[in-house]
């Protein structure tokens, strides 16, 4: 039985390693074989290994066919282009910075004419320290050191296996306590390590009569040549990746000292000068004494670029150091918002930049010393200022950036990536955990919101047309009734111990809030009948992104305790516009006064109702949104934890009186132009 899928490739970076790493997994899950063809480039990859799909070469706008040959052909099919309607969903942004013009320099350093030399910019700031060369590790300096011994390739197949899956165990464990950038990236080096045609390969040559050592490094080097050929700067820079992993299935099967140390020991405040540095290599370095870094051959998109800018490290690329005669006894500055770096500062720039470190940590200080004050404005009116999780780890770093609960716990991501749903010890410990860890503060269970742009094989939810209008969330919740109340057990347990709180989302009547509420109400009766203790008073609360449930409100809130605005689906729901999809993009509008007035004609439904409401989208987090936000009335904002420190110090800088009037003032506007001007000019 044969199928064939064509598809056209909607992803800004094209076929890369995460949604090739999704595509490996739902492919590997059936017997079919799968072809890729890149009809642009003619090359074809095996769709059920990750390396051999990136290196298809599938760019944004390219046409594909996939043929799919075997006994579950048309399941596979099926799932498999549900599945590439969904990849834009799986996205994540490199969130490059946007670099000030070339040659910029700040006005006071003008007239010193320091000798700079113009870079790119991959993370902002600026760093002062003496330069650390370091020479990245090459294919042909591993090679150099391969052991001419080879055993017999029985022998060097059984040690591959046991090597790969220490190493593929090692990342299973690291991803357990790993969250944001750090956890996508163990992810894509897990594919790369189980990738079944990288594997092919080094047994390939094994069988050639290469010992492990030059079968890893050959198969790796024909793969990145593969990769190299892309036009897509963002495949290419995934050799870096394929580099990490030999690397470290080389001293997995040779031994620690098979190779140089891949970290580095820093002694000093260092700015670090190299051509590339790998994933592994970056995260081994002390970040406490690790100033800055001039990587002249890695791009914006690598993921040592992409874990720079997540700790805040100034790094700047494009910069030919090899050329500089560097005193490693001379301080250099790093000055990120050009993308300079100043070669030999005299007096006068070290003490500018000096200057402007000391007024930089003085601010972050300020917001660090202050970050566990309440959030309120400056006259005293209070907006509470909360964190979206989903895990214990995110729980622990939220509080101790300041925040006041959590205003959303994305419950689901527990029950997704495994064969089976999670059990109620298994809930109710995690949720106990992280419930025990506020201390009080309010903790936000959203039940799982499963379906739409995340699927869970196991609940055979089944394919939709439309599955964001479709059959996810609470919608799903009466057919797995005994999941749903299992988890509202887990979460009344952990209201035994601290202040725990159920939120329900995509509610769009009142009859689904009732039904919920009864089963809420016969799961209290169960734990009474146990004789196990929870709070009877817990609060009940539903996720606005229904634009139905803002006419609803009244008769909603005579059953529920508070309604928090997913300021993300609302918008796309109020507009009918897909936000994954670019061709709509420019209708999806947060600054189009319809929506600002729908979002407040709820806030008022809400209040004359006597209860409160929340907001946990992306809005939240937007200082330019912080004054009419707050002006609107929201009592409560969730955000990432990365971003609270910044959001209390501005609301400290507010004045409520003029949030109102600002409110006022942008609600009576008729043109999304005029809102964003409206903001800028309080900006």
């Amino acid at each position: 039985m044969s199928e064939l899928i064509t598809y056209k490739c909607e992803l800004k970076d094209g076929i890369h390693a995460r949604p090739a790493g999704h595509i490996e997994r739902l492919c590997n899950s059936f017997q079919a074989e799968v072809c890729w063809k890149n009809i642009r480039t003619g090359l074809e990859g095996r769709a059920k290994s990750a390396l051999s799909l990136v290196a298809t070469d599938t760019l944004f706008n390219d046409d594909c066919e996939i043929t799919i040959t075997g006994a579950d052909a048309a399941q596979a099919a099926s799932k498999l282009a549900a599945l590439l309607n969904k990849l834009p969903q799986f996205e994540v942004t490199t969130n490059e910075e946007t670099q000030a013009p070339a040659g910029y320099l700040p006005r006071s350093l003008r007239e010193t004419q320091p000798n700079y030399i113009q870079g790119s910019r991959i993370s902002g700031g600026v760093a002062i320290a003496r330069p650390l060369v370091t020479q990245a590790l090459t294919f042909d300096d591993i090679m150099a050191r391969a052991p001419m011994q080879t055993h017999p390739a029985a022998q060097e197949k059984q040690s591959l296996k046991t090597g790969i899956g220490i190493l593929k165990q090692a990342k299973l464990d690291a991803l357990e306590s790993k969250v944001g950038v750090e956890h996508d990236i163990i992810q894509a080096h897990l594919s790369i390590i189980t990738d079944t045609a990288f594997q092919s390969a080094i047994i390939h040559f094994i069988d050639n009569g290469e010992n492990n050592w030059r079968a890893v490094v050959l198969a790796a080097m024909d793969f990145c040549e593969i990769l190299n050929r892309s036009s897509s700067k963002y495949i290419k820079e995934r050799t870096l990746d394929v580099l990490d992993i030999t690397v470290q299935l080389l001293t997995t099967l040779y031994g620690e000292n098979a190779l140089p140390p891949s970290g580095l020991q820093l002694t000093a405040p260092s700015i670090i000068f190299a051509d590339s540095l790998t994933p592994s290599k970056f995260l081994s370095i002390d970040k406490q004494l690790l100033a800055g870094m001039v990587l002249s051959a890695t791009g914006q998109t690598s993921h040592t670029a992409i874990l720079a800018r997540s700790l805040g490290i100034p790094t700047l690329t494009d910069i030919p150091f090899t050329a500089l005669d560097l005193d490693p006894q001379q301080e250099m500055i790093i000055d990120g918002d050009p993308g300079i770096l100043i070669i030999a500062p005299n007096n006068q720039v070290l003490r500018y930049y000096r200057n402007e470190m000391a007024v930089q940590k003085t601010m972050q200080q300020q917001m660090l010393a202050n970050v566990h004050q309440p959030a309120a404005t400056a006259d005293g009116h209070p907006v509470e200022i909360a964190a979206n999780i989903a895990s214990f780890e995110e729980a622990d770093a939220a509080f101790e950036m300041g925040a006041e609960g959590i205003g959303l716990f994305r419950t689901e991501m527990s029950f997704m990536d495994r064969e089976t749903p999670p059990d109620y010890a298994e809930l109710s410990d995690l949720y106990t955990r992280v419930v025990l860890r506020a201390e009080g503060k309010p903790v936000i269970f959203r039940t799982f919101d499963i379906g739409g742009d995340k699927p869970v094989d196991y609940l055979q939810l089944g394919e939709e047309e439309n599955p964001f209008l479709g059959y996810r969330a609470v919608r799903t919740y009466p057919r797995y009734r005994d999941l749903f109340a299992m988890q509202m057990k887990a979460i009344l347990s952990a209201s035994a111990v601290g202040n725990a709180k159920i939120m329900i989302p995509m509610i769009a009547s009142v009859e689904e809030v009732l039904w919920c509420r009864e089963v809420l109400e016969s799961v209290k009766q169960s734990l009474r009948d146990e004789s196990l203790p929870f709070n009877d008073a817990i609060s009940l609360g539903v996720m606005l992104e229904v634009p139905s449930v803002i006419f609803a409100i009244p008769e909603i809130a005579e059953h529920v305790d508070f309604f928090s605005v997913g300021s993300n689906d609302l918008t796309q729901y109020f507009f009918a516009a897909d936000r994954g999809n670019t061709q709509v993009s420019s209708v999806y509008d947060n600054f189009a006064p319809s929506f600002l007035r729908a979002l407040q004609q709820a806030i008022d439904e809400v209040h004359r109702a006597g209860k409160w409401i929340g907001l946990c989208g992306e809005l939240g987090a937007s200082k330019d949104f912080l004054p009419l936000l707050a002006g609107m009335g929201f009592d409560e904002l969730s955000m990432s934890s990365s971003a609270i420190p910044g959001v209390k110090h501005a609301l400290r800088e507010l004045n409520f009186a003029q949030c109102q009037q600002l409110a006022q003032n942008t609600l009576a506007l008729t043109r999304s132009s005029n809102v964003k001007t409206a903001l800028k000019i309080r900006r």
